[in-house]
């Protein structure tokens, strides 16, 4: 699509968001959040990884400004910019802060024990192994495991100068708009409702 960009006739450009989060995501903070609040969550690594998180509207927003960029001559045109809530966190510290605000003890993740990430590699190949043995899926995966353990965060400074992108939404109010939404909606209809606000 980016190659087909011809000035003319055909114009385009792609946004992707990085590690996106808000209302109603079926994916990544509900995964967490499950096996954070049954205490079986642990922190992968040192746990000082640096990722960068999305909000949901932030990327909506990306993908508006960026519609917006689709005129002959605009410097947008075939290009690829990923858009996020600006800057990074600490991903273990950010998940922490969030099972807590979901009914997690205080350093739900962060006071236990870190497990190495070569154990959790090897282990999660072991688990790789054994699941194509005995036909099943299980979710730690190596794949998981990268992903909870590299840093993944972008400079957004592109998107900003060729699409005039900055964040609708910030990221502190962000996060409380998503884990409100979850206390009030995903955590009642889970075996850990008695958490939830009353």
């Amino acid at each position: 699509m980016r190659e087909a960009c011809d000035g003319d006739s055909f114009l385009s450009v792609a946004v992707a968001p990085h590690q996106v989060y808000g209302p109603r995501d079926s994916l990544m903070l509900p995964n967490l959040a499950e096996a954070a609040l049954s205490g079986k969550l642990r922190v992968f690594g040192p746990g000082t990884n640096k990722v960068s998180f999305c909000y949901v509207d932030n990327y909506c927003h990306g993908l508006i400004i960026a519609e917006e960029a689709l005129y002959p001559g605009s410097p947008a045109l075939g290009q690829f910019y990923i858009v996020t809530d600006g800057g990074y966190e600490l991903f273990w510290e950010a998940m922490d802060r969030a099972f807590v605000a979901l009914g997690g003890a205080r350093a739900a993740l962060m006071g236990k024990c870190h497990y190495p990430t070569w154990l959790m590699m090897g282990a999660a190949h072991a688990a790789t192994c054994v699941g194509k043995l005995v036909g099943r899926k299980f979710k730690l995966k190596p794949f998981s495991v990268r992903m909870l353990t590299i840093h993944r965060w972008f400079d957004i400074s592109r998107a900003r100068q060729d699409l005039n992108y900055e964040p609708v939404v910030a990221r502190d109010e962000a996060w409380r708009i998503t884990l409100e939404w979850f206390r009030d909606n995903w955590l009642p209809n889970t075996r850990f409702a008695d958490r939830a606000r009353q």
